[in-house]
């Protein structure tokens, strides 16, 4: 894929492996458009990287909803959407999450993605091609222990993007997924800042993404584990 004058949507894309996801796209010639609910963090990371942006929060629909008429009003298109905005909470057995916080949860790592696939699906069926890409973790290939809640909210999306590619089968929409080990981001070092040298480094994780894309047979579950990561 050739990724000049493309038109790249990213949520979570003020920071983090959203901020260097932009940063890739912006390289390669790309029409990026990042999203936030931080208005103040997401304009500073959109004139440091000369990006577009646009406030939205994932949980609310008709915000998703904004964000892609803006972009479809300003470039008259959308390439590639990309859900990346995502939480995390404190590891805990199953039976000790606090439900408050499981719901908040999977308001954004599982209701955000679904929205977003679905502005995301009526923008492309119209236009007729496009490409989502459904930011996942290994922790969405198999349960750990302590991490019942968010490997959930990762099963959920694996199971999102899968129904959805087989709706979409033989069209000229594609829809992958992205599987990466631990990254050297606020969420990982926020919760476990002891551990966090053994993680990736976001830029590393974003030039294997951006290779995939330009290869002449792009993998559409691709996954990137870390070195130290045994499955």
């Amino acid at each position: 894929m050739d990724l000049t004058n493309q038109t790249v949507v990213i949520t979570g894309g003020s920071r983090g492996f959203g901020k260097s996801l932009a940063k890739a796209f912006v390289a390669e010639g790309g029409q990026v458009v990042i999203s936030s609910n931080n208005s103040d963090e997401l304009e500073r990371t959109a004139a440091e990287l000369s990006a577009d942006y646009c406030v939205a929060d994932v949980t609310r629909y008709e915000e998703l909803e904004a964000l892609g008429t803006y972009v479809l009003r300003k470039y008259g298109k959308v390439d590639i959407w990309i859900n990346n905005a995502g939480i995390h909470i404190a590891p805990s057995a199953g039976e000790e999450v606090d439900r408050t916080k499981l719901h908040r949860l999977f308001d954004t790592n599982f209701f955000g993605y679904f929205y977003g696939c679905q502005v995301a699906l009526r923008l492309m069926k119209k236009q007729g091609s496009g490409l989502i890409i459904n930011v996942n973790s290994t922790a969405g290939l198999e349960g750990k222990p302590e991490l019942s809640a968010y490997c959930a909210s990762k099963f959920a999306i694996r199971g999102l993007t899968e129904s959805i590619r087989n709706e979409v089968v033989g069209s000229a929409i594609h829809i992958y997924a992205l599987f990466p080990g631990g990254m050297q981001t606020a969420i990982y070092h926020d919760k476990y800042p002891s551990d966090i040298h053994e993680y990736m480094q976001v830029d590393d994780v974003t030039a294997k993404v951006i290779a995939n894309l330009q290869s002449e047979k792009p993998e559409q579950d691709l996954i990137i584990r870390r070195p130290k990561q045994r499955k």
